[in-house]
This record gives C-alpha cells, structure tokens and sequence, in this order.
C-alpha cells in the first residue's frame, strides 16, 4: 500500500533507528549471570517491546516464583534491577552501538522536507539519550517520550498520543514506525497510522500484531528501514 507523507514521523528506536539487539542480549546476559539465573536468549528477545521491569518479571516468575513473596521483594527490587542492566547496556553502547543503514540519511531527507521527528521508547532517558547521542542521530530529533516522560508505557497509546500532541499535531497526521507487536498495538490504540519492520518478529506477526483484534493492522510492514524511507519517499 502506497504510503502518504505524513507531517511527522514518530519512531521506535531500539530496533527501529539502532541495531542495538546484540547489545541489550548481552546486558540481559550479564546481569542474569550475576543474579544466578540461567540466560536464554530466545526467552528474552521473545518480549522485546516490553519494559525492562516487565521482561524482569517474567523471568522472575519463571526462574524464581518466589521472588514476589512479601520476604522476599527486598532482594528483587524491579527498578534497581532494570538500572543494572542499563549500567551493563550504557557501557556496551558507547562503542559499539550503530544506526541501521538508511537511518541518518532518511532522516535527514524527511527533516529537510519539514517532517518532524520524534522518538517514542519505552526505554529510560539515560539509555534513550545515550544511544541517539553515540549513533549521531540526537541532532536529527525534535521530540524524545522515554519511559521517564510517560509513566504508561506501550502497548498503552499514551506515549503516541503524548509525542502527537506535543509535535501540535493530530494523530491521523502522524505515522509510527515500530518493530514489535506492543509497539505496534501502541500507535494504533492512539489512532495512528502505523507500519512494521520485521527486525525481531516475522512479516505474519507484525501483521497481525493483536491477537483477536484484526481491525488492528498496520499500514505495512517492511523488512529493514532502508527499504521503509524508500517507499516513504518515493513519489513524495
């Protein structure tokens, strides 16, 4: 489906702007290791687009059921853990964090044609700021919702809905651009064209990124951003 230029663009960013995927399963790792739990990589990457303290819980409630007794939260603080793995991932970025091909260049295109740019991540404002600061893209960004800016993260629409209004648009104005189904069911709660970028899910899941809800679809889905600002830009 042909795609219509919209008058901003709101993006994702893990997986979406920065391969950082390598990354965060490494940071995943170490802080894992360090709690005693066995690490499974396929067991974390299935929950990308979703909090650090929710793929925590899950892990927990997995591996450790009994992290949630009353006696037993003082040693599995949720916050405390998910900045561990931050400090882990922080120190991993500074070096070896990229943009996905394509990424500076299309933005520079759309902000050169007076679309404005945001970045919409559940990801803390320490990480958020950190990765477009080393990849070189913070000076290509008008707007930044972190998790610190939206205490209700995706799938809820608030993040969308916060990063539209604030830009003074209208959402049907906006397209989100999202790499996983919570992201995706994200921008479409907030009535906000969205389209798909297979770096972590299949082309079907993306599709149909809300189970038992069809009326929730993307535009499109696209398997890498280079081939997404292609067919943004093309005609346009």
């Amino acid at each position: 489906m042909p795609l219509t230029m919209p008058k901003a663009v709101l993006f994702d960013n893990d997986g979406v702007l920065v391969a950082s995927e390598p990354l965060h399963w490494a940071a995943w790792g170490n802080l894992l290791k360090e709690m005693g739990i066995p690490y499974n990589e396929a067991e974390v990457a299935a929950q990308v687009g979703k909090t650090a303290p929710q793929i925590l819980t899950a892990i927990l409630n997995h591996h450790r059921p009994e992290w949630s007794k009353p006696e037993n939260r003082g040693a599995y603080v949720l916050e405390d853990l998910a900045l561990r793995k931050n400090d882990f991932y922080l120190k991993l970025l500074k070096t070896q964090l990229r943009a996905y091909p394509g990424v500076e260049d299309g933005l520079r295109v759309l902000r050169s044609r007076g679309v404005r740019i945001a970045v919409v991540s559940n990801a803390k404002r320490r990480e958020l700021d950190e990765a477009l600061r080393a990849t070189g893209l913070e000076g290509l960004v008008d707007l930044k919702i972190s998790r610190d800016d939206s205490k209700i993260p995706k799938p809820d629409p608030t993040p969308y809905l916060m990063a539209a209004a604030s830009l003074g648009f209208e959402p049907i104005e906006c397209l989100v651009v999202e790499d996983s189904p919570p992201g995706i069911e994200s921008g479409l709660m907030a009535k906000i064209p969205s389209v798909g970028i297979t770096t972590n899910f299949s082309r079907e899941v993306m599709l149909s990124p809300v189970p038992g809800r069809p009326d929730l679809r993307p535009v499109e889905v696209f398997s890498s951003m280079a081939e997404f600002f292609e067919a943004l830009l093309m005609g346009c």
